[in-house]
């Protein structure tokens, strides 16, 4: 209604209503305070890592483009070494082939020579054991002869070592 004012009016409140009253209040403002401090270091601590991922957007982005040239650079020695593989083993079947042509020629001479030469070196062996065989028997004969003229020499001398005592007797 027009001309009405809205008041409150106190008419039954007690001190202790009063002093509850105030508390609360007090409680809220200190709540509201206690608020706003967070607020204002988690904006401060939310700056601080925007800043950082700043930082690290930046670095980051040259960081990548090293790698990608590195690993370009890598995959073109790669194809490098494919193509050097691929001489090298060229060339490796190149050498197994003269080595199997090296392993034929060498068993047809062997079978051109080798047949006479063993022939050859088995009448050498039979001849130089008969030639052993033979001096080793002359040998043998003379060292017979040697060892028994010295028995032979040594019963003399004994011999003569009785004659003499007997004669000093």
């Amino acid at each position: 209604m027009p001309g009405e004012t809205l008041a409150v009016e106190f008419n039954n409140v007690g001190v202790w209503e009063i002093a509850l009253l105030i508390a609360a209040v007090a409680f809220f403002i200190f709540s509201l305070m206690l608020a706003v401090g967070l607020i204002r270091k988690l904006n401060g601590t939310v700056t601080r890592v925007n800043g950082i991922l700043d930082k690290v957007d930046h670095e980051i982005g040259p960081i990548l483009r090293n790698a990608n040239a590195t690993l370009d650079n890598v995959n073109a020695s790669l194809v490098q070494v494919e193509g050097e593989l691929e001489k090298v083993s060229a060339i490796t079947g190149n050498a197994a082939h003269i080595s199997s042509n090296v392993a034929n020629i060498t068993s047809l001479v062997v079978s051109a020579v080798g047949s006479p030469l063993v022939k050859a070196a088995a009448f050498g062996f039979g001849l130089r054991t008969a030639v052993k065989k033979r001096n080793q028997g002359y040998d043998e004969d003379q060292v017979r002869r040697m060892v028994e003229a010295s028995r032979q020499t040594k019963r003399e001398s004994k011999r003569a070592a009785k004659a003499r005592r007997r004669a000093a007797k």
